[in-house]
């Protein structure tokens, strides 16, 4: 990462969010060590493969982890580990996939306040404009800040209700276990991956924009588009928790059928 300093607590949530996307993998093992240490273990082995790939692999900078860093990163995980081996994984994902699963919909449910307040604005700027002559910039873009804000904020929400867009070939007509294996597999083939790089190359993209409080173009804009690009990590954030609570579901399903 260059440009501006990431803080701290970057890397300790970085950490987090990775230990949570592993843990409903640990569904399927048997006995509270062996799960934690496994889970551990999956955990380091999969951060030195990425950064092992990024150092062979042509034109790709491998993450400059300090000692600081690394160990801030590392720390979520051990607790959650740690966790895993006194009250066992089964537990932790019982309780912590519900309290994910409402924060998650209740921040969808948010977007849809957004819509309204959007649609409003947009009407007030069309009658300021046509009828008494006023074209306010700060307005107009107030429009583009809740658009944004409507689809980055519900993503996650759509990929818990299932509203988002999916390639459906197989998935409508194959069985609850068949399904769950797709679930489980397009999350860490698919879409896990693409959040975690998108995060990491989007972090200091947004830091930069907070270190020169970045505003509009426009000397009557809103002074705040580092505002609108933080809603960026926390769309993928948002993408990851939902994505960990249907892989959750997926384990579970496949665990009960196998």
């Amino acid at each position: 990462m260059q440009g501006a300093a990431i803080s701290p607590v970057f890397w300790s949530a970085f950490g987090l969010l990775y230990a949570l996307s592993l843990l409903p993998l640990t569904a399927f093992a048997r006995g509270r060590a062996l799960s934690a240490l496994v889970f551990v273990a999956f955990a380091a082995g999969v951060v030195a493969a990425a950064i092992l790939f990024a150092r062979l692999a042509v034109d790709i900078e491998p993450p400059p982890l300090s000692g600081n860093s690394l160990l801030l990163f590392a720390a979520p995980i051990a607790a959650l580990g740690a966790a895993m081996a006194l009250w066992g994984s089964a537990a932790l994902l019982e309780k912590g996939a519900p309290l994910i699963e409402g924060f998650v919909r209740g921040v969808g449910r948010l977007s849809i306040a957004l819509v309204l307040a959007m649609a409003a604005i947009q009407f007030s700027a069309v009658i300021l404009r046509y009828v008494f002559g006023v074209n306010l910039i700060a307005v107009q873009e107030s429009v583009t800040y809740l658009h944004g804000a409507v689809f980055l904020l519900a993503g996650g929400y759509a990929l818990l209700t299932d509203d988002h867009v999916r390639v459906d070939i197989f998935y409508r007509d194959a069985g609850p276990r068949k399904k769950a294996i797709v679930d489980l597999a397009g999350f860490y083939l698919l879409l896990a991956p693409f959040c975690f790089v998108a995060l990491w190359a989007a972090v200091p993209y947004v830091a930069n924009s907070w270190a020169v409080r970045e505003g509009s173009v426009e000397q009557s804009g809103i002074k705040g588009v580092y505002l609108l690009k933080t809603l960026i990590p926390i769309y993928l954030t948002l993408l990851v928790l939902a994505g960990f609570v249907t892989a959750t579901r997926a384990a579970a399903i496949l665990r009960k059928s196998g």
